[in-house]
């Protein structure tokens, strides 16, 4: 501890988290003589309330998740002050731990604290979002898990299980290990976490699985990233496309919409088969002898590749997800291999766009292709390098016949 406080580095990043996020809770405006602009935390302040009071996770469209979130937005009941300054005090320590653990990964790595430069000046540029939605907190849990990743089977699948019954998409995190014990340990750990989330839910709130319903029926939002044919046509002719406000979002309607809501759920499927496909094939390479895939970089590289196939297939590309993105991003760069480091600047640059992209075709059209080149980028890597192993491991056995 004591070295720690003497090192000048950490009382910089001190310094500078607490200027970044003084800006960040002064946007959200709680000094402000018009009152905060609390966004979607005045929606979570009622759905606590309906959770404390009727005993039952809200119904209607705009719910769409998982049961840990309705433990998560009833924590800041508990808190200090109003509800909506109980949640940003939240997201600002969910935000501190995210810090601690990069620089965790850094020092692991070699001292290499790129990933914590990203996290310190990235989340400020979503303005105040990170503070008003609840993805930080899965977002953290998946550095933790990947910071504990082949180290800790049963902590790594632990919070993997947590964030997914928060938020699904850490769930994908267990692609990372490719051990088969380890993977079974962790994956039984996740199932664990999750059934406690859902057993819990059952138990305080009714029937935990009805978001799934909600999920599924939702169809393509406008900035998602399949809908760059409709900003290109709006940028040459002018004309937007038709949309309305379905599950809290603007969609494009329509009948051409629709089918590409549609194929982008094959897309995805398409996306966690080639995944598992990939996954196979590496484990076999490592049983094989090659020993650096089982390095736990290509592990955070393979996750950070997973998720943005995902997030570019999805018919629902929502602001906060950038946040995900931004995570693992920081993860990957501070790994220090630079094998996935353009993807992971890409996303850094997406990142600067995406608060801009309101309202305007071309910044949705820009940040839409820097995702898609990030993700056709980290997906062509990833092959290239599970090629490139495999033809070495063919050319030794060849060599030594």
């Amino acid at each position: 501890m004591r070295s720690l406080l003497a090192n000048r580095m950490v009382w910089l990043w001190v310094a500078i988290w607490v200027a970044t996020r003084a800006l960040m809770v002064a946007e959200v405006g709680f000094w402000s003589d018009a009152g905060p602009k609390l966004q979607d935390v005045n929606n979570y302040a009622v759905w606590a309330n309906q959770l404390a009071s009727e005993h039952a996770i809200p119904t209607g469209e705009a719910w769409q998740y998982p049961p840990g979130a309705a433990f998560l937005m009833l924590l800041p009941r508990l808190g200090f002050g109003t509800y909506g300054e109980s949640f940003v005090a939240l997201m600002l320590l969910t935000d501190l731990v995210g810090l601690g653990l990069l620089a965790l990964l850094g020092r692991r790595s070699g001292g290499n604290f790129t990933g914590v430069w990203v996290w310190l000046l990235g989340l400020p540029l979503l303005g105040a979002l990170p503070l008003l939605r609840f993805d930080l907190v899965p977002a953290v849990l998946a550095i933790g898990a990947l910071v504990a990743i082949h180290r800790r089977p049963n902590l790594f699948g632990a919070l993997a299980g947590v964030g997914a019954a928060i938020k699904a998409w850490p769930i994908v995190l267990l692609f990372g290990e490719w051990d088969r014990r380890r993977l079974l340990r962790s994956a039984l750990a996740a199932a664990a976490a999750i059934t406690v989330v859902f057993v819990a839910a059952a138990v305080a709130f009714g029937d935990p699985l009805g978001f799934l319903g909600e999920q599924g029926n939702r169809g393509l939002q406008e900035e998602a990233v399949a809908t760059m044919p409709w900003q290109l046509r709006e940028l040459v002719t002018g004309a937007g496309p038709a949309r309305e406000i379905r599950y809290g979002a603007w969609e494009i309607t329509g009948s051409t919409a629709q089918t590409v809501a549609d194929l982008l759920e094959w897309a995805m499927l398409t996306a966690l088969a080639a995944a598992a496909t990939w996954w196979s094939f590496r484990a076999r390479a490592i049983r094989g002898g090659r020993d650096d895939l089982a390095e736990a970089a290509v592990s955070l590289d393979f996750v950070f590749a997973v998720v943005l196939l995902l997030v570019v297939t999805s018919r629902v590309l929502s602001t906060q997800y950038m946040v995900w993105l931004l995570a693992l991003a920081a993860v990957v760069l501070t790994a220090g291999t630079g094998r996935l480091a353009r993807p992971a600047w890409l996303v850094v640059g997406a990142t600067i766009l995406t608060t801009s992209v309101f309202g305007s075709a071309e910044n949705s059209l820009v940040r839409n292709l820097a995702l898609l080149a990030a993700t056709v980028d980290a997906s062509l890597r990833m092959v290239s390098l599970l090629r490139a192993k495999c033809s070495y491991a063919d050319k030794t056995i060849h060599t030594s016949l």
